[in-house]
């Protein structure tokens, strides 16, 4: 148990704090307590990027959202991107242009980005993404041909860029 009952479950992935004291397992910060094993030292730096952003499945959608109580989908990309200390801009339209590398669908890989105009997904393998979609009001883990044709049906969209981090 918690060394004081005030147990804080307002934080979301990446959310930095200050630890001001430290019991047993637990790090006190001015809003209460987290267990030392949610935590990660300010530098740490993931070789894989979005390893762990299947957690945001079935999270609402909610434009302009970035945490687990609704995110959009380039606050998916950018909390990923931010956790690891790596800039990446806020929207969209910023972050295609701001990743250069170009990747051609056929050599799609785990981890590159596919934009649309005013959307954007993370490849997770050769067949399957994740994005905060609005259609289905939460974040999923789609087929990518699915996704890219049901795309082009119901918003007229074609891919603007695949990226490579």
């Amino acid at each position: 148990m918690f060394p004081n009952k005030k147990k804080v479950n307002e934080l979301t992935y990446g959310s930095k704090i200050k630890v001001i004291d430290k019991k047993s397992r637990y790090l006190r910060f001015d809003k209460g307590w987290v267990n030392q094993s949610e935590t990660k030292p300010i530098r740490f730096k993931e070789k894989n990027f979005f390893k762990k952003i299947s957690m945001f499945k079935d999270i609402k959608y909610k434009w302009g959202g970035k945490s687990f109580k609704g995110i959009d989908c380039s606050a998916l990309i950018q909390v990923f991107l931010n956790f690891n200390n790596k800039y990446c801009p806020r929207d969209t339209k910023d972050q295609v242009k701001y990743f250069k590398k170009n990747i051609n669908l056929k050599n799609i890989k785990k981890n590159d980005i596919i934009f649309w105009k005013g959307h954007v997904a993370v490849v997770l393998s050769k067949k399957k993404l994740i994005h905060a979609y609005g259609p289905a009001k939460k974040t999923v883990i789609m087929d990518i041909e699915k996704t890219i044709k049901k795309i082009q049906k119901t918003a007229n969209l074609k891919i603007i860029g695949i990226k490579r981090v």
